[in-house]
C-alpha cells in the first residue's frame, strides 16, 4: 500500500509539472509583445475648415522630428485589425493619435494631431515587431 501511495504521488507531481510546463509555453508564446515603428515620408497641414496649408517632403526636416522613427507597443488585441485593412486607432503619443492599417503593400501609419485651428497628419509606412 506504500509502494503504490509513493508511485500516485509521483505520478501526480510529473503531471502537475508537465501540466505546468504546458501552460507556460502556451501563454509565453501567445502573449509576446509587439512593437510598431513607422518611418514617416510627408507631412500636410490643413485648417480644420479644409483648406490645405502646407506639405513636407524633405527627409532630413522629417528626420529632424521622428529621429529613426516613431516607435509603440501594441497590445496583441490589435495586431488583428491589421488583417482587417481597416485603420484603427493603435494609440496616442505626445504628437497625436497614430493610426494604422494593414494592406498588401504592408502597414500603413498616420500620426494625426490637432492643434489651434490646424489639423497635422504624418503619413507613411510601419513595421511590426516581436518580442
Amino acid at each position: 500500500m506504500i509502494k503504490n501511495k509513493f508511485i500516485l504521488e509521483k505520478i501526480v507531481k510529473n503531471y502537475l509539472f508537465g501540466t505546468a510546463i504546458l501552460c507556460l509555453t502556451f501563454f509565453s508564446n501567445t502573449s509576446i509583445a509587439a512593437t510598431v515603428s513607422c518611418m514617416f515620408m510627408t507631412e500636410t497641414t490643413i485648417s480644420k475648415s479644409g483648406e490645405w496649408v502646407k506639405s513636407n517632403t524633405d527627409f532630413m526636416d522629417l528626420f529632424n522630428t521622428f529621429g529613426d522613427g516613431l516607435k509603440l507597443p501594441l497590445k496583441n488585441s490589435l495586431l488583428g485589425n491589421l488583417d482587417s485593412g481597416k485603420p484603427f486607432l493603435a494609440g496616442t503619443v505626445s504628437r497625436g493619435n497614430v493610426y494604422l492599417m494593414g494592406g498588401d503593400m504592408g502597414v500603413e501609419g498616420k500620426l494625426i494631431s490637432v492643434n489651434d485651428n490646424f489639423i497635422t497628419i504624418y503619413d507613411g509606412m510601419c513595421s511590426t515587431s516581436f518580442g
